[in-house]
């Protein structure tokens, strides 16, 4: 059975798997294992550069190990080698497996890393190398239109979102829905973006954002910079607004490490990252031309009142959000959270949380806002992998998405020549 998120086992022994077939199945010299192993290598090569596209798939991996069992087990029953039973497809496909997984390891990234109660090993380097801390502040210092002002929506009208990408590559009618999301009037653009809704899951995952960036900072010992949208410098279609960068030069080894968060509300949390959010990790780091992105995945409810907030010692990580709402409502007004800050996250302490929430809504009115609720949360579960870089995968896609992206332009000429969309001056 393949285990955790790389589809490919770690914990078991290529040895003792390649022993077990040698005595109970079949009598192979150990010229023979060795031409064995270097035929499932060959195979695994050939099929992941034929499929470099298919990494993305959160199959990848078990589909390349059935294609090589299923080749293998053909040619030792066309052969002659060995009568392949139920017992011996098992062995060989066991024998796969381990081989693939130290091939992998060997060979480049994997398609992401389970944290266990620590960094994974690889991650672990004891110095900050200067020129990472020059590519950050140089991302730190890349000009950002003001939020939600005409520049702003202009700069993402211009380009493909990393969040929006995965459609490239789905079915025709995921392709055709990204065009036309992109070929819609700019004033249609800009006002559909403008508008929140506050019982969708994006919005929870918008508001919870800020509380998961808390979390994995305490857990693992660092802090994390906001960054705006990034455009990618060679191919200016494409743009990425990480949730964050590990920005702490005293924790060497997450430092420039991207961080992006998914906080679910219904959907299982499996450690594997979903293909469309494995793209988008890519297309962020090669955005950013960083090599790792740590992909966190929570699940937070919510107290129904706040005696169980404080009754509770269950739960790690919990804690308050303010909700505040303007004193005089518009339609375009927007919700304003306020969160409880770390320390008090850590001490739970009543008597100080109390002084914060009177402080924030003191600090509220004089900016005329009032509190509208408290908000009762507690982490239910996480999960948190390391996604590396694969700078082979991008190169084969770019041609992908540079295609659609002409598609796009051709039809806004179209839809301006019909008089269908306003002439927008794109910054590219």
């Amino acid at each position: 059975m393949l285990s955790d998120s790389d589809y490919v086992p770690s914990n078991s022994d290529t040895d003792s798997d390649i022993i077990s077939i040698e005595e109970d199945e079949m009598d192979l010299s150990e010229t023979d294992i060795a031409d064995v192993t270097e035929d499932i290598m060959y195979l695994f090569n050939e099929l992941v550069t034929a499929n470099i596209q298919s990494l993305s798939s959160t199959k990848f991996y078990e589909t390349m190990i059935n294609d090589i069992v299923e080749i293998i087990s053909s040619e030792w029953q066309e052969y002659g080698i060995a009568d392949v039973d139920d017992d011996l497809f098992v062995e060989i496909q066991e024998l796969v497996e381990q081989i693939v997984d130290f091939f992998v390891s060997s060979i480049g990234p994997r398609r992401s890393i389970k944290y266990a109660s620590s960094l994974p090993e690889t991650t672990k380097n004891s110095i900050v190398h200067q020129d990472l801390i020059n590519k950050i502040r140089s991302l730190q210092n890349i000009p950002q239109p003001k939020q939600k002002t005409r520049e702003w929506y202009e700069f993402r009208y211009g380009l493909i979102s990393a969040s929006n990408l995965w459609k490239v590559f789905g079915s025709e009618a995921q392709r055709n829905n990204l065009i036309a999301e992109k070929c819609v009037p700019f004033e249609s653009f800009q006002s559909k973006n403008q508008y929140m809704n506050t019982e969708s899951a994006m919005h929870w995952g918008n508001k919870y954002e800020p509380v998961t960036v808390m979390i994995y900072e305490i857990m693992f010992g660092t802090r994390v910079g906001e960054f705006g949208c990034i455009r990618h410098p060679e191919h200016l279609f494409i743009g990425a607004s990480p949730d964050g960068i590990n920005i702490d030069p005293a924790n060497p080894a997450l430092y420039g490490r991207m961080l992006e968060i998914k906080n679910i509300v219904n959907r299982e949390i499996t450690g594997i990252p979903k293909e469309e959010y494995w793209i988008q990790t890519q297309i962020q780091m090669e955005t950013c031309d960083l090599d790792e992105c740590d992909f966190m995945e929570t699940r937070f409810k919510e107290y129904n009142d706040e005696d169980l907030f404080y009754e509770d010692e269950e739960h790690e990580y919990k804690g308050i959000i303010l909700h505040f709402i303007e004193r005089n409502l518009t339609k375009d007004s927007m919700p304003i959270y306020r969160y409880m800050p770390v320390e008090l996250l850590m001490s739970r302490d009543k008597d100080e949380i109390s002084e914060w929430i009177t402080m924030e809504r003191s600090l509220a009115k004089e900016e005329g806002l009032v509190l509208f609720t408290r908000i009762y949360w507690y982490l239910e579960e996480f999960s948190c992998v390391l996604i590396e870089r694969n700078r082979e995968w991008f190169m084969s896609v770019v041609p992908k998405i540079d295609d659609l992206w002409q598609q796009i332009i051709e039809k806004r000429k179209e839809d301006v020549k019909n008089n269908e969309l306003t002439v927008v001056k794109l910054s590219i």
